[in-house]
């Protein structure tokens, strides 16, 4: 951030990539409680975990340290927008419609729509790193 103005998308690109490196870190370190990983065996939910806490790295780090470059932090935002979207399709349709019934499908509902929420808040961040890299 160069010109030490604080704004919103930078804000929200900081918050997504605090969210990644949470939830990589679950994965890693086997904490439980996120239902994508309680369905996924050891190594694969540390490889899970892996690609997610990177992608949240790459979307923080270069924010704060100048140098990297501008081609690399617009395919990572790319990498992080495409994680989300297997993330959702893993969490709430393969394994999120085991066992549902009754009020429960509020309850998916609910999860379904926190994970399109964040999937925009992604969008969001990836978009101007999109138009970018269709300019080169």
């Amino acid at each position: 951030m160069a010109t030490g103005k604080v704004n919103g998308d930078f804000i929200l690109k900081i918050l997504v990539g605090i969210l990644f490196v949470i939830i990589g870190i679950e994965g890693i370190a086997d904490f439980g409680g996120n239902a994508l990983y309680d369905e996924l065996d050891e190594a694969f939910r540390i490889i899970v975990g892996v690609v997610l806490l990177v992608a949240g790295l790459l979307l923080i780090v270069p924010s704060f340290i100048g140098g990297i470059k501008g081609s690399f932090v617009k395919i990572s935002t790319l990498v992080v927008l495409v994680a989300w979207v297997i993330y959702i399709v893993l969490d709430d349709f393969v394994y999120g419609f085991s066992n549902l019934d009754g009020d429960e499908w509020f309850t998916w509902l609910e999860g379904f729509v926190y994970h399109l929420l964040i999937l925009y808040c992604i969008y969001r961040v990836a978009t101007p790193a999109v138009r970018k890299l269709g300019n080169k």
